[in-house]
């Protein structure tokens, strides 16, 4: 059977994730939205919403509802799975855990991460640090591996690991922590840096440190650098163009993931602008 390639896909479902996804719909696109944190977990927390306008006094909960209720009425393709890299190419190719999508355009909507990288973690990307444990866990069976996880969602890839090595340390940056297999060693300290030592790396905490043969680090968003590497950054954002264009042709971004300042409101015009502006690539290349 062949895979469908998307008109547009879209990496995030907060406001601006939601808003690009629910234009190009509207202007009849077909849409892949990918979006596994729940919609939004941060804008979740809000006890409320006072300045968005036209829906007042709202809680955060209840505004990302309405939000993901109305985008998802759309028709939307939803994968609850994070795009852990993207590929240029004719059509772009976009990986998961799980399985590989095709699109002709992308919207970067991936929010910014709470946590900085740590000291030495860019460098040994890929040589035993990753990002992914459903990826690269195999890599490491029978084998000690950490786990530094900023999100609940990461205990579920912490079990996968337990399954195949032979110890995990899970160093958990969040409350509370749910349940985990015995086999799971809950430790306590804030991760400081990793570092190489022989075959071995060192994770360095304020406890001490612990040495493994990987390390996941598991965070809501990842750099965006090692999502799609062509992609030009302003410091730690996405440079976009006012129309929302990136440094790639055919990619656009919108939301926190662009720069300050964080506001609702913007997200979802930015969202809205990046539609308008995929849409008008799409019928560019058609016409070429």
């Amino acid at each position: 059977m062949e895979k469908q390639v998307y008109d547009v896909a879209v990496v995030g479902g907060g406001p601006a994730g939601l808003s690009a996804a629910l234009t190009a719909r509207v202007r009849n696109k077909s849409v892949v939205i990918f979006e596994h944190m729940g919609f939004s977990a941060k804008l979740q927390r809000a006890a409320e919403v006072p300045n968005y306008l036209g829906l007042p006094k709202l809680s955060g909960k209840e505004l990302m509802e309405r939000m993901a209720e109305h985008c998802l009425a759309a028709g939307p393709v939803l994968v609850k799975e994070k795009v852990t890299q993207i590929f240029p190419g004719d059509v772009f190719t976009l990986l998961t855990p799980q399985d590989v999508y095709e699109a002709k355009t992308v919207i970067l909507a991936i929010g910014v991460s709470p946590a900085e990288l740590l000291a030495g973690e860019k460098g040994l990307l890929g040589q035993g640090v990753s990002y992914c444990a459903t990826c690269d866990g195999m890599l490491y069976r029978e084998k000690e591996v950490a786990v530094v996880a900023y999100a609940a969602e990461a205990e579920h890839e912490a079990v996968f690991l337990s399954e195949i090595c032979r110890k995990v340390f899970y160093f958990p940056q969040y409350k509370p922590v749910g349940s985990l297999p015995p086999s799971v060693q809950i430790c306590s300290g804030k991760p400081k840096g990793v570092a190489s030592k022989e075959e071995r790396l060192v994770l360095e905490h304020t406890k001490g440190s612990v040495e493994a043969d990987g390390i996941f680090i598991l965070r809501e968003t990842d750099p965006v650098e090692n999502l799609l590497a062509e992609v030009e950054l302003c410091k730690d954002a996405i440079k976009v163009s006012h129309l929302q264009k990136t440094s790639v042709p055919g990619v656009f971004a919108a939301g926190d993931c662009t720069g300050k300042p964080w506001q609702i409101t913007v997200a979802v015009g930015e969202g809205n602008a990046a539609a308008h502006a995929a849409i008008a690539y799409l019928a560019a290349k058609e016409k070429a």
